[in-house]
């Protein structure tokens, strides 16, 4: 252990601690938004599984009948400020300008309102402003957990089944963005990624003493789409099996990634990950391309993410033009505690008489 990551780690906790105090004590105000909102985020830096969870969100409200907006902070763009993604009827800019994953969220519910900003106070403010004669049932707040100056309604935690917090340390000696203490501001909590593999026992024990209500989740491959024509093609069929892929990633999760892929039947010996929310440039995609060569791949594949990172560089995406390039699509599945997780989403927004 380095000396100088444990001091800036208890640093660092020190910190969070004394902000997470003045705000229990309210010396800190949070903003209460006029729309109701919900908070989906997690404990530790990245490859959680929020994004998915939000777009399993989005859809329960919009089969509602429930008109959504989405706020995010859009990590890994290139702008500042609040940018209006999707209006609802339009995606209105590329991967640079949002971020991978609320372009990704943009996308996949196009009805939706979409808007990024450091501050999400700001975009709360933005958001009444913008669209005052038609305002949207409920704000869903993507990586909320810490931010704390905007109230919420529902307070979502996401925690990666493989990843017991309680084994972890915090930030930057491990990945821990606050102590575990930090769990009893959940309201749920949902268990992400879980496979027959998992030692769950020993993270329900340490979630135990925090009462809070669980909520299983896993991932469920929908297939390989293609990047150019656009073609979903089911994984684990005859034209997938022993198939030579080479894989890459810039996610927060690249293992799960590639445990994915291996799962439906593509022989994966060759791969290359990135850091997570990787801007992609053109040495990237010469060592991609040359690798595709020298080992005789049949297919590159990749993650959804990945795929509009990519394709906010119009040159550098169509270098792939000639290979056959698929990202993997994949949704969020609830296979305990459903019912309970829709009644605490539709409570919020049920009108107070």
């Amino acid at each position: 252990m380095k000396p100088h990551r444990y001091l800036a780690s208890l640093l660092y906790g020190g910190v969070v601690a004394l902000r997470n105090r003045l705000f229990d004590k309210g010396i800190f105000k949070s903003f209460q938004s006029p729309i109701p909102v919900v908070s989906v985020g997690n404990l530790t830096a990245g490859g959680a599984g929020k994004t998915p969870f939000v777009d399993w969100i989005v859809k329960h409200y919009h089969r509602e009948g429930k008109r959504v907006a989405i706020i995010s902070r859009g990590y890994g763009r290139k702008s500042k400020g609040v940018i209006l993604v999707c209006d609802g009827a339009f995606v209105r800019v590329s991967a640079e300008e949002s971020g991978d994953e609320p372009l990704m969220l943009a996308r996949r519910n196009p009805t939706a309102i979409v808007i990024v900003a450091e501050k999400r106070v700001d975009g709360v403010k933005f958001l009444m402003e913008k669209f005052s004669s038609h305002l949207p049932d409920v704000i869903l707040l993507d990586d909320g957990f810490q931010h704390r100056a905007l109230a919420r309604n529902l307070n979502l935690l996401v925690i990666h089944a493989e990843q017991n917090p309680a084994h972890d340390a915090l930030l930057p000696l491990g990945r821990l963005r606050e102590p575990i203490s930090g769990i009893r501001r959940a309201d749920l909590i949902l268990l992400s990624k879980v496979t027959r593999y998992i030692d769950l026992p020993s993270l329900e024990k340490t979630l135990l003493p925090f009462e809070k209500p669980i909520i299983k989740s896993r991932i469920k491959i929908i297939g390989l789409r293609s990047f150019f024509s656009g073609e979903l093609l089911p994984l684990g069929t005859q034209a997938f099996l022993w198939t030579w892929a080479f894989a890459f990633s810039g996610i927060g999760d690249s293992r799960n990634f590639m445990e994915t892929l291996q799962y439906a039947g593509l022989i994966v010996e060759h791969q290359k990950h990135f850091s997570d929310h990787h801007i992609y440039t053109e040495s990237d995609i010469e060592f991609i391309l040359s690798e595709v060569v020298r080992h005789g791949i049949n297919i590159v594949v990749t993650t959804e993410k990945d795929y509009y990172r990519l394709k906010a560089n119009e040159a550098l995406f169509n270098r792939l033009k000639n290979t056959a390039c698929f990202y993997l699509e994949i949704a969020f599945e609830v296979f305990e505690g459903e019912s309970e997780l829709k009644s605490r989403l539709d409570m919020v927004i049920k009108p107070t008489n």
